[in-house]
């Protein structure tokens, strides 16, 4: 799917809510604190971050992505030193130690081939802040896009997030299969199986 143009033509892709489980996690962390948006898309969870007096760094392949978040930033009055955009692939971006409170990685590791997917995953446990918290939802490998992208992405085998994880107190985690209506770039209804994890570091 190629998302600068699927962007650029669809403001609100994936809705303007954050994803429910960030929502909550926030009012755990005491603010002013640092977040880190890992395939931020157009900004949902940033912004919502951003309003909510976190300081925020949103890091995206898609420019007309970034340019969206931009935008909402100064239509809505939002402060702009407390928000970097970074045009960069989530597998490239390094990540500062210490720094972040809440990183979230909400369904772009599949993007990701699963070696890479891994090593990010690695970075995020080493780097995070103790008592911070890691947002994570991707894909089960009984997923139909898995067998469709030849097998060779970052989608996991059930259980196998929990296990690389154990390390951290588990806040939540579940997987299961929902029912998407559709959305812009894929209109018609369709299934995923998904996992989704809430970690602490201990």
């Amino acid at each position: 799917m190629e998302y600068n143009v699927l962007y650029k033509n669809n403001k609100s892709v994936w809705g303007d809510r954050p994803n429910a489980l960030l929502q909550q996690v926030y009012s755990k962390v005491g603010s002013p604190a640092e977040f880190l948006d890992l395939g931020c898309g157009q900004g949902r969870d940033s912004l919502f971050m951003l309003k909510n007096c976190f300081s925020v760094t949103a890091v995206d392949k898609s420019q007309e992505g970034l340019n969206n978040i931009s935008e909402q930033v100064k239509k809505h009055g939002l402060p702009l030193d407390n928000i970097a955009l970074v045009h960069q692939e989530v597998k490239d971006f390094s990540i500062e130690k210490d720094k972040f409170s809440i990183i979230n990685a909400f369904n772009v590791l599949q993007f990701l081939i699963k070696v890479n997917a891994l090593l990010v995953i690695k970075n995020i446990k080493e780097v995070l802040i103790s008592g911070g918290y890691v947002i994570i939802s991707g894909f089960i490998d009984s997923d139909p896009l898995f067998f469709k992208n030849n097998q060779n992405n970052g989608f996991f085998k059930k259980g196998e997030l929990k296990s690389l994880f154990s390390d951290f107190k588990i806040i939540l985690y579940e997987e299961k299969t929902v029912d998407d209506p559709g959305h812009p770039g894929w209109l018609e209804p369709h299934q995923h199986f998904v996992v989704k994890m809430i970690a602490q570091k201990n």
